[in-house]
């Protein structure tokens, strides 16, 4: 009888020791994800925690949230077990992490419905790789001291000849980004009619700032587009212009200079003046990003903006006001569709906001979309996530809108 009685205590002791294990490893789980909540609410320019929070709801909120709520029905399962005080109390403390995780991705969520775009947190549990198979060709449209300008080129399986243009202007903070980073997002609007061109611009390197040089790029650039897009289907009277970041500023700078004729392309060819601008956390504002862009390693904002001017801000305040976009506001601007993350840390989202308050008193059609809980880069770390899929959602609502989209997609 004693053997019996040693036998089920055993197991009643691996039992409790199987359950405490179980919830200590929900209590860390738990507190990681409400430091995850708690940085979302700080400022990001500020606090790297701030920073390194807001990077992540729009891509893993979903599944933070599903996380919080397995961890919910473990509490639950080791306070029916009988270690009742313990899983009490992270019984609290993850239903405090689910009800962060589901406010805050449900905030992103709404915002997507509310600008009359979509975001499913289901579907957006399956993330994908940015990552393609790559554009269909990638042609060369300029030749600048050895150095090759690329184009790449997306288009449908069946194009007419009048399918909208895209011209989509990669980020990088000037320094660095390539013409393929949001491949799915590229093809995203290609297998939807779109004919879409993602250019090339020179970048800055510690011999040669490319202020005067980038602008000079694009502008060749959509000259290219505008002599060759015919060739491959597309009608550039239909024309939108995407950038993201700086591919935001050289996108803003380029349409609205080009509707005051104050451009031109050293490649020849026209000057098009697209139907619409859609630009996500632009980098209208050099010196708000210089003087209040949190440090991050390897990519500071103040090396970024002085590498681009060839210089401290100070040193060159025509270089400035060249590469500012307030430089080229007017009424004749095309309409304008801007992403504005919340919690932006590199281009702070402040500077944002005041640059459209600004457009639209010099008389801009001007739809400032707010993203909560959104940091920089929101929607490129994975295809799919929900601040991939407001992104895409929102830009083809308001393209169709514009009557900038394809037939299919009215």
């Amino acid at each position: 009888m004693d053997n019996i009685d040693n036998v089920v205590d055993q197991q009643t002791k691996g039992k409790y020791w199987f359950w405490i294990t179980f919830i200590v490893l929900v209590f860390i789980v738990a507190t990681c994800i409400l430091l995850l909540v708690a940085g979302a609410l700080r400022d990001p320019t500020r606090s790297m925690h701030g920073m390194v929070s807001s990077a992540i709801w729009t891509t893993f909120g979903p599944h933070l949230l599903m996380i919080g709520l397995f961890c919910i029905l473990l509490s639950g399962a080791g306070f029916w077990s009988g270690i009742r005080r313990i899983s009490a109390v992270a019984l609290l403390l993850t239903a405090a992490a689910s009800a962060g995780s589901a406010f805050i991705t449900f905030s992103i969520v709404s915002a997507a419905y509310s600008a009359g775009g979509s975001a499913n947190p289901i579907s957006g549990l399956w993330l994908k790789p940015m990552e393609g198979n790559g554009p269909d060709h990638e042609i060369v449209f300029s030749e600048v001291n050895d150095q090759e300008l690329r184009v790449a080129m997306y288009r449908a399986e069946h194009v007419n000849s009048e399918a909208p243009v895209m011209i989509y202007i990669h980020g990088g903070g000037f320094m660095t980004g390539s013409i393929v980073e949001t491949d799915a997002d590229l093809r995203w609007f290609a297998n939807r009619g779109w004919l879409v061109f993602s250019v090339d611009y020179r970048l800055w390197t510690g011999e040669v700032a490319t202020w005067d040089l980038a602008p000079q790029d694009v502008a060749c650039a959509v000259a290219w587009v505008g002599q060759n897009a015919a060739a491959y289907g597309g009608n550039t009277d239909l024309l939108s212009i995407l950038g993201d970041s700086a591919g935001g500023n050289l996108a803003i700078n380029y349409s609205y200079a080009a509707a005051k004729r104050e451009i031109s392309s050293d490649c020849g060819g026209d000057t098009l003046v697209p139907g619409a601008v859609v630009v996500q956390y632009p980098a209208v504002d050099p010196l708000a990003i210089y003087e209040h862009g949190f440090p991050v390693t390897g990519f500071e904002p103040k090396m970024l903006v002085s590498g681009y001017l060839g210089g401290e801000p100070i040193e060159y305040p025509e270089r400035v006001h060249a590469v500012s976009s307030y430089t080229y506001l007017s009424a004749d601007a095309p309409a304008t569709l801007i992403f504005a993350p919340e919690k932006d840390g590199l281009v702070p989202s402040w500077s944002v906001y005041r640059f459209a308050d600004y457009a639209q008193l010099a008389g801009v059609d001007v739809e400032l979309v707010r993203i909560p809980f959104a940091s920089h880069v929101y929607n490129q770390i994975a295809s799919n996530s929900i601040g991939n899929q407001a992104r895409l959602s929102i830009t083809e609502r308001y393209l169709i809108e514009r009557g900038l989209a394809p037939n299919n997609s009215q």
